[in-house]
């Protein structure tokens, strides 16, 4: 999961870098790499396990939690959006959030939460009109602090023993 966060990371900072009036269409790729990075916490390993080609599903208990504890603070809607990346956020145990320096973007992912799926779709009435690089910047300082977990945490995937150098 954090190879295919980076991969759209990859994707965002090339459409940045080529015109930055896809900025649009970068912010929604980097959007889409945080929400599968923010996943990839406490995923569950579904198919193909110790392959490369693992699928997974998110932990949605953890999920679930973090809406409910956001709902009690009216900081989330009625209904549960597996895409609000500030649910997402809170479905990561504390801890692992300070180790892997993920606390110092709450506010970047509250600013961005609903970038993806509220976004995607520039010509709806109720999408974002004003964009920034911030979703693509926290995904480039998060990835290798991810990776760097990973590894302490003695993750032996191929493509996390192999960063940077993929």
């Amino acid at each position: 999961m954090v190879e295919s966060a980076n991969k759209y990371l990859r994707a965002s900072e090339i459409l940045f870098r080529t015109d930055t009036n896809l900025l649009h269409v970068a912010s929604i790729n980097a959007a889409i790499g945080l929400e599968i990075l923010l996943k990839s916490f406490g995923a569950n390993v579904t198919e193909n396990e110790g392959t490369v080609y693992q699928n997974y599903e998110p932990n949605t208990p953890a999920i679930r939690e973090a809406h409910k504890m956001l709902m009690e603070k009216g900081d989330a809607e009625d209904r549960l959006n597996f895409h609000d990346l500030l649910i997402l956020y809170f479905a990561i145990p504390e801890p692992v959030r300070k180790a892997v320096n993920l606390h110092r973007f709450e506010g970047t992912i509250k600013h961005c939460r609903h970038l993806f799926a509220g976004s995607r779709y520039e010509y709806e009435a109720k999408s974002r009109v004003g964009f920034d690089d911030s979703a693509i910047q926290a995904l480039r300082e998060l990835i290798p602090n991810v990776v760097t977990y990973c590894k302490q945490q003695g993750c032996t995937d191929p493509w996390i023993k192999a960063y940077p150098d993929v």
